[in-house]
């Protein structure tokens, strides 16, 4: 996990708990904001983490086709 996935997943985290707070004291009006904040942050931090994953998968597809590609023209 790299720095700025952490500080997604702690905001996240803490808009969350600062949400619900507001919801238990003044209301749910009062703490939606807070909540959504929360959950636009906690899908940024999954749309990050997929992105990465399937640019990792790219590359690592291209350096096994570079590889077999390799292989054959040994043969």
């Amino acid at each position: 996990m790299k720095l700025t996935d952490a500080l997604l997943l702690a905001a996240s985290a803490a808009f969350f708990i600062m949400g619900l707070h507001q919801i238990m004291t003044y209301g749910f009006a009062n703490g939606y904001w807070a909540v959504m904040i929360s959950t636009i942050l906690f899908f940024f931090l999954v749309y990050r983490r997929v992105t990465t994953n399937m640019k990792k998968a790219g590359q690592e597809g291209k350096q096994q086709a570079g590889k077999t590609k390799k292989q054959k023209n040994k043969r």
